[in-house]
This record gives C-alpha cells, structure tokens and sequence, in this order.
C-alpha cells in the first residue's frame, strides 16, 4: 500500500488456534490489535459460535477425524505409542524425547490433518506469505515453527496455560500426556523468537523451565475497553460466575456455599459445558436445598459478555490451588468482571488477589470451603457492593486491551527490526 508518496509493504501475521477462533477471546483481541496496527491478518482455526471478523482471512481447520483407512489408523496408532514410550523413557535425553513428542503429533489424526492444511494453505496462497507466526499453546507448535521456517518468518508462542503442570491430580495425564506436553514445549518454545503468556508468574515457571531466546513477555487477557453504568443493587443481590462450565474451576463448592448465603443472594452460573457435568450441578444444587436460587444460562455471545455480566453485582471464581497452572491464574473472567463494574469475591490466588487489592475491587474467600466461601459473600454488604463496584469501574479505565496491546504490538516490531531492518 502507499502512504504518502512513499511505498510500503504491508506485513502480514498468522496466528493459529485449535480452538472456535471467533469464541476465542485472546485470538480476537490479537487479531484486532493487529489489524489496526496496519497488519493483514490470517486467522487458521475451527469454527466457533460467534460470527468472524469480516477482515480476517480465515482458513478453516476441519474439527472431525478424517477419513482413515484401517492400516493407516494402526499406523498412527504406533506412531504414538512408539512417541509416547521416548517421551516418557527417555525425558532424560532431550533430543529423543522431543523426537517422541513430534512422533506422537504426527500420529494425532485432527493435530497432524490441520497441520497439512496450514502448510498447504500458505503454499496456495504466495501473497499471504507472512512475516509473523503465532502459536496459540503447544497445540499449533509444529505447523507454527514449520511455516515459519519456510517463509523465514518470525516464530511466536502465545502460552494461555502452565501446560506442563496442568492437570497434576488426573493420574493418567501425568503417566501418559505430561511427557509428552514437557517434550514439545522444551523443542519448540527454544526454537520460538518470543514467548508470551497470560501472568507474571506463569512468565517465571516458563524462563525457568525452558531455555528461551528472550525473557517471556505478559501480555494479560485484557477485554476490550467498554463503558458500563454503575447499576444499582436492586432488592436481590445477583452473584454470577461466567465462563467454561467444567471440574477444577470451583463450581460445587459455589454451589453448596448458597446454602449459607443470605437470603437476599442468588447464583447465576452463565456458560457452556458438557451435559452430564451441567445434569450433575444442577442435580448438586437440588440435593443442596437451593435449585431456587441457582441458575443456569448458555454462554452469550463474545460481544454481549460485558453488557451480560453488567446485570449482576458480584463476579464469583473460587477455584481450588491444585496447580501451578491453577494458582497463577489470571483469567478472562476477573477481567471482565472489573469491566463489567462488579464487585469482585475470588479465591486468595497470587496473581488475582494483588490485583484486587492493588484496585480495592473485592473480597477474598480464604479458602476453598461452602463455609468460607459464604462468609465472604455475605461480608459484601449493599454498600460495600456498590464501593466495589465503582472501584471496578475506575479500574476498568485502566485494565484494558486498548492498553495492554501496546505490550504485544512492542514485541512484534521489535522482532519485525530484527529480521527486516531494510523494511522497517
């Protein structure tokens, strides 16, 4: 493109995510960032709910198994019991094991088929050749460091998780998976030119962890800037918690806290997941005497999240410390809480509880008990909620992507100097 007189080119970025792209709030906010710093941006994922940025160039992963013959799923199957056996016999010997994890990727069936159709896309398309790469987690590594390779372009790795702590308490994750989670990482967050991820302090688990060729940047899961009214208590006090609806994130001992929360208090818990999960909180809540005060609504679209959660006045999250993963958590949601102008009641977790109490947004329930759980909503008085919720909303003003962005467009063009400095 021309920008006064002068001949440009425009850069291009790629991100890639095994997720629906257009429910994804991180791939959003990145895409955006990058469109408006002038980038055309190639987004490669699978469909979501919600409908997709009409700028993106959009490549769409396919999200079912392939068609296989029966040889070619024994091969695959072999693939990854071979790659497994590395992984988890030779972690000692780094180079056999990361041989082993990228045998084991080869032989996942959805990983290895959107891989071919990443690499065959950028082929087909000369003109998108891009200069930046992003992987979203572990998942995309490989077909991320592949084409970045081949076009010369600069390799990223935006880490949502502490991947290689992730599920400590399921046996059969750490037997099987985490070798192999350990492997890939080591192998291609070296390889990566930056690294960045959702905390300060899942930032030190990985320097410390991997060797890396510059210190990770944070770059935190900010919601775009949305100006909400300071509502007003009303004669019920909604409580809302909003996001994946799945173990580990707290949601029966919310459940059963109700029963020691004030009359006036009610349960929303607003978000998709599986049916048997969502029978048995539902079921939960009846055994607990309180279905009358739990609700349970589908997730609303990206869009409406912060009006949605507007409605209510608290913004619950209580999950337990199970992992370094779970303790250096800095969600989507505690965010958009504050966005929404909630009073804010979250677990005493590092990361979260500085920043509610830097931002005067809250209350800490100490521990992950229906008892304490209830006595730190019931300490939010009518008064105290609508404090709260005006500190949520000076915060807001603050903690948000028009801000944040600033941090990862930083990044981006340094790496662009880097490579290009003839274009820069």
């Amino acid at each position: 493109m021309t920008v006064a007189g002068a001949s440009t080119v425009q850069r291009t970025a790629w991100i890639l995510s095994y997720t629906g792209v257009s429910d994804e709030p991180r791939v959003l906010r990145q895409a955006k960032a990058l469109g408006d710093a002038g980038w055309r941006v190639v987004v490669a994922g699978h469909d979501g709910r919600s409908a997709r940025p009409p700028e993106w160039r959009y490549i769409r992963l396919d999200d079912t198994n392939p068609p296989r013959s029966l040889a070619r799923r024994l091969g695959q199957l072999c693939q990854r019991e071979l790659g497994r056996a590395a992984c988890i016999h030779f972690a000692g010997w780094p180079a056999a094991a990361q041989a082993g994890a990228r045998l084991i990727y080869r032989g996942l069936p959805l990983w290895s088929a959107a891989q071919a159709e990443i690499l065959a896309a950028a082929e087909s398309e000369p003109g998108l050749r891009p200069d930046l790469v992003v992987a979203h987690d572990y998942h995309t590594c490989p077909p991320a460091a592949e084409l970045a390779r081949r076009t010369g372009a600069a390799f990223v790795v935006d880490c949502h998780e502490y991947s290689r702590a992730e599920y400590p308490g399921n046996p059969g994750w750490m037997a099987r998976e985490r070798p192999f989670v350990i492997a890939l990482q080591d192998d291609y967050l070296a390889r990566a030119d930056a690294v960045t991820t959702v905390s300060d302090g899942i930032a030190r688990l990985l320097e410390r962890d991997q060797a890396l060729k510059r210190p990770v940047t944070t770059v935190r899961s900010l919601p775009f800037y949305a100006q909400m009214p300071l509502r007003p208590v009303g004669e019920r006090i909604e409580v809302l918690y909003h996001g994946i609806v799945g173990p580990e994130r707290g949601l029966e001992v919310s459940i059963q806290s109700v029963r020691g929360w004030k009359p006036e208090y009610r349960l929303t818990i607003r978000g998709n997941g599986e049916s048997t999960y969502l029978d048995a909180l539902k079921a939960l809540s009846r055994e607990a005497g309180v279905a009358e005060r739990v609700r349970f609504e589908p997730a609303v679209p990206f869009g409406e999240i912060i009006p949605a959660a507007n409605q209510a006045d608290i913004g619950l999250f209580v999950q337990s410390d199970l992992s370094p993963q779970k303790r250096l958590a800095l969600p989507n949601k505690f965010f958009e809480y504050v966005m929404a102008g909630l009073a804010l009641c979250i677990a005493d977790l590092p990361e979260m509880a500085t920043l509610l109490q830097r931002h005067d947004l809250g209350v800490l329930a100490r521990k992950l008990q229906p008892d304490a759980v209830a006595e730190a909503v019931n300490s939010l008085s009518r008064d105290r909620i609508m404090h709260y919720k005006a500190q949520a909303l000076a915060a807001a003003r603050l903690l948000n992507w028009e801000n944040e962005q600033r941090t990862m467009i930083a990044l981006f063009d340094e790496l662009m100097r880097e490579r290009r400095p003839s274009a820069c």
